[in-house]
């Protein structure tokens, strides 16, 4: 199975990722409610997310996302994203997640994976872009 959810003790493991062209510090949590998972490809750590479950806002919280820089350009950030949007679904919250991303990435979420901008600089995914992102990058592969 590609993709694996960390558990808090587990997460201290992702300390050398610097060598595979990670740049953020994945052994910290951005919030005490939030999950990391993983998307291997074979042995190797080829992207992860971090997102949290909120409930009271009927939406997934995507925190981080990155991709290895050998994995760059092959479709894993679109797994990444629709992970989280699947998992959104499961949680009830009909698909949606509300992000934050870098300035120089906005525009390439909107014209990529369909973002819709919302206030400040964010942008979310609804329950169509979700299900377009589940089809595009997730099609069959079985989800934990």
């Amino acid at each position: 199975m590609p993709f694996l959810n960390l558990k808090d003790e587990e997460i201290k493991g992702l300390s050398g990722l610097q060598s595979n062209g990670f740049v953020f510090d994945w052994t910290k949590k951005s919030s005490n409610r939030s999950q990391t998972t993983v998307f291997y490809s074979d042995s190797d750590i080829a992207g992860l997310v971090e997102f949290e479950r909120r409930p009271e806002d009927l939406l997934n919280y995507l925190w981080l996302i990155e991709v290895g820089d050998n994995f760059k350009g092959t479709g894993v950030a679109g797994k990444l994203l629709a992970y989280v949007a699947k998992d959104s679904l499961t949680a009830g919250f009909d698909g949606f997640v509300l992000f934050e991303p870098k300035t120089y990435l906005y525009e390439f979420y909107i014209q990529a994976f369909k973002a819709k901008p919302v206030r400040d600089r964010y942008l979310m995914f609804d329950t169509e872009t979700a299900n377009w992102l589940i089809q595009k990058y997730l099609g069959t592969e079985e989800f934990a």
